[in-house]
């Protein structure tokens, strides 16, 4: 039973998800959803399709070559390719968001995964790190950033509820054996303090 509800965790917060979250959920808290209520879909729509859709397509298709045992990829010298399409794919997201004129926290909000999968990807060649945490990290990373530097607010229920999601992620990555704790803690530091320090340089 555990490890049919870990496995539900993981898919449905994987890591190539959270960008989509972290962005939806600035409409929540911040004035995005006053001021771009009208352009929601416009600001969604590309990092769900740059961040989620784009490398998962090509991922299958790496499952469906052999490239990759399994979709989830807990083989460590498997994950280099699947780290590059998707640095890729969110260097064009974070140009498009540049295009579209968005605040600088906000791009730079979106430039920290870039930051996060060169790291990991070099992480990767010698130790294998978890992706699940530091998608987790850096979505809750980039809310605290916002919240101080950026709304000036403190919405501390919201960062509660957050926690206890992460604490459920990594136990999850545990459970099914994906990971060690170390690897869980390490994922998690590397996503939050990446992600907070760039939205706090783009808000100064």
């Amino acid at each position: 039973m555990k490890h049919s509800i870990a496995r539900v965790i993981s898919t449905v917060f994987q890591p190539l998800l959270m960008p989509t979250y972290g962005v939806m959920l600035l409409f929540v808290y911040t004035y995005f959803g006053v001021m771009y209520s009208h352009r929601f879909w416009l600001i969604v729509a590309p990092v769900f399709l740059f961040s989620f859709l784009i490398p998962a397509i090509l991922i299958g298709l790496l499952y469906r070559m052999g490239l990759v045992s399994d979709l989830s990829i807990k083989v460590r010298r498997q994950r280099f390719i699947p780290y590059v399409i998707t640095l890729v794919s969110y260097g064009l997201m974070a140009i498009l968001y540049y295009r579209m004129q968005m605040p600088t926290w906000f791009l730079m909000m979106i430039a920290a995964p870039i930051a996060i999968v060169i790291i990991a990807t070099m992480i990767t060649l010698a130790w294998k790190i978890s992706a699940h945490m530091f998608g987790i990290g850096g979505l809750i990373g980039g809310a605290m950033s916002v919240s101080y530097f950026v709304e000036n607010t403190n919405p501390y229920y919201m960062f509660m509820a957050l926690f206890v999601l992460a604490g459920l992620i990594g136990s999850s990555r545990l459970i099914l054996k994906h990971h060690s704790l170390s690897q869980v803690n390490a994922g998690f530091l590397l996503g939050f303090t990446i992600t907070f320090v760039f939205v706090w340089m783009g808000a100064k």
